[in-house]
């Protein structure tokens, strides 16, 4: 996954891929921005040998702390960290008891409480991004949190909150140290009509233009019923953005229902059109390993729309802990059934996991026969990085 990645990024006009990371986390400048220098000195830390970090950890002072994002991912090499008895701060999507047995480690269930945890931090500020100076990389702009559909899956929360417009200016010249040519609209559904303010686009690219050199647009996320709005792409194409993301999941009205779906494939083909009439790019984030599909529906649409899907993003149906609006109907007894990772599932037989990973192989390979030679917005391929 991660070649595919780079071979695909390396054909997208704007799109960076950093060595370690996918994206920068969000929560470690949004964790910065609360521990002010008059008192702590910030490092950055990336584990890529884990008996090397554990053996940092191991000589850590007593006055070092680390932070880190748990998930079901990767909880078993933070509990190997954890057996070093350094200080921790984890928050995530974890069950916190699994924690439990290690007094060093304390958990937050939300980061607005690290104030309330640790002396001297203070609320969330401007976000602080020094830690990754000169980075090439694509980072995440927010104009409002949360997410009004309900899909079963996930655990965004489900109040929308649109953010102050009187912060823009400041959260935008926060970016100065990043090497970046595109920013992803990290708003779970750009344009939900509950977040009345996604017309503030327009101003939000009039800054990013002023203040960073080398800007060229906007990557949204939004589900194809919103797309296919009469008008809606056409005004999101002259505000800045150039690719859109659709939770697609799975191009099958049933399992779409399943999912409690905001869309149907009606949506996610008219939604298609309108972008390859426009000139845009779509790239579509799919679950393989939901129960009972056979993927020919997903394989079908990538088909048909490949000269306007220059790259896929692809995980596996896992229940997150903490997904409160939901029940999937489906057995969670390993770390892998909530790992969206992981390919191995209590609720698919060996066939089907054959037939999702077979599906895999076949959208990457539809994908980078088209493109193996094409670039995206090619009349400025000369500029293309």
């Amino acid at each position: 996954m991660r070649n595919y990645y780079r071979r695909s990024y390396a054909r997208m006009r704007g799109y960076y891929m950093p060595p370690h990371f996918m994206e920068i986390p969000y929560w470690i400048p949004i964790v910065a921005s609360m521990l002010p220098d008059e008192h702590f000195r910030k490092e950055l830390m990336i584990v890529d040998d884990l008996d090397i970090a554990h053996n940092e950890l191991a000589e850590a002072a007593n006055s070092d702390l680390f932070f880190f994002s748990a998930l079901d991912a990767n909880i078993e090499q933070l509990l190997h960290l954890a057996s070093t008895g350094a200080k921790m701060i984890v928050g995530g999507y974890v069950d916190p008891g699994v924690l439990a047995e290690f007094p060093n480690v304390r958990f937050l269930h939300d980061v607005t409480q690290l104030p309330i945890t640790l002396p001297r931090s203070r609320p969330r500020n401007t976000l602080d991004y020094r830690l990754f100076d000169g980075l090439q990389c694509i980072p995440r702009f927010s104009m409002s949190s949360g997410c009004s559909f309900r899909c079963k899956f996930c655990t965004v929360p489900t109040q929308v909150v649109p953010a102050d417009p009187e912060g823009y200016e400041s959260e935008i010249a926060a970016f100065k140290p990043l090497d970046f040519h595109l920013v992803f609209l990290d708003d779970k559904s750009f344009g939900d009509p509950v977040a009345n303010n996604w017309r503030d686009l327009r101003q939000v690219r009039n800054l990013f233009e002023s203040m960073h050199q080398g800007f060229e647009g906007f990557i949204i996320q939004t589900p194809p019923s919103v797309a296919s709005r009469s008008g809606f792409l056409d005004q999101c194409r002259d505000m800045g953005v150039r690719y859109v993301e659709f939770g697609v999941e799975t191009a099958h009205d049933g399992l779409l229902k399943y999912l409690r779906k905001p869309f149907r494939t009606k949506h996610l083909y008219a939604a298609s059109e309108t972008i390859r009439e426009l000139g845009l790019y779509v790239i579509p984030n799919f679950i393989m390993g939901i129960p009972g599909d056979d993927y020919r529906g997903t394989v079908r649409w990538v088909e048909e729309f490949v000269d306007i899907m220059p790259a896929v993003n692809i995980n596996w149906l896992a229940a997150h802990f903490g997904n409160e609006r939901g029940d999937l109907g489906l057995p969670v007894e390993t770390f892998g059934d909530r790992d969206q990772n992981t390919i191995a599932k209590s609720w698919l037989a060996k066939d089907e996991t054959t037939a999702g990973l077979a599906a895999v192989e076949e959208i990457y390979a539809i994908t980078e026969s088209y493109w193996h030679d094409r670039v995206t917005y090619p009349s400025e391929r000369a500029t293309v990085r």
